[in-house]
């Protein structure tokens, strides 16, 4: 579909379930291929949190329109990172990916959140268009110490206290 058409209410929100169910997959699959517990922690987290999504956006579709079937696109309209094999792959790399599909996320809401004609439809949209930035941020600030200190997420876990070292009173 041409950028310029737009989507209807209907379409946006079959593509927003779409992508919401391929980015709580990722994060699954995510969490399965790392070794680092806490690293897989916060992959379930935001896998949780992209099936929260999926369950606000479907609620959304039965209150709008209660006599259609959900029928969910082929492809998601929302550029995605699905389908990429993550064996390998090192803690910034798999980050820097996450944080891609947060972005792509983000930006498709908050594009249609403009687009919508709709004020409950629009409200929802800016909403998961804010929390995706969020997720973005988190994985930020992960990837920066991912970057830094790629040790940390090589081990089974953090060695948290272990190598700190406390300064001031």
């Amino acid at each position: 579909m041409p950028e310029s058409e737009g989507l209807t209410a209907l379409e946006v929100l079959g593509v927003a379930i779409r992508s919401e169910v391929q980015a709580a997959s990722l994060y699954a699959r995510m969490s399965e291929q790392v070794g680092n517990r806490s690293l897989a922690d916060k992959m379930r987290f935001l896998q949780h949190e992209e099936e929260k999504h999926l369950t606000i956006l479907e609620r959304e579709y039965r209150r709008r329109f209660p006599d259609i079937e959900l029928q969910l696109p082929a492809r998601s309209a929302v550029p995605s990172i699905d389908g990429v094999a993550f064996t390998g792959m090192n803690a910034p790399e798999l980050f820097q990916l996450a944080m891609r599909s947060e972005q792509l996320a983000a930006d498709f809401y908050s594009r249609e959140a403009e687009r919508s004609l709709d004020e409950t439809g629009r409200t929802t949209l800016r909403y998961l268009s804010r929390v995706e930035r969020g997720h973005y941020q988190m994985l930020e600030a992960e990837y920066e110490l991912a970057a830094r200190f790629p040790d940390y997420y090589n081990a089974d876990d953090f060695h948290v206290g272990q190598e700190l070292m406390h300064i001031g009173p």
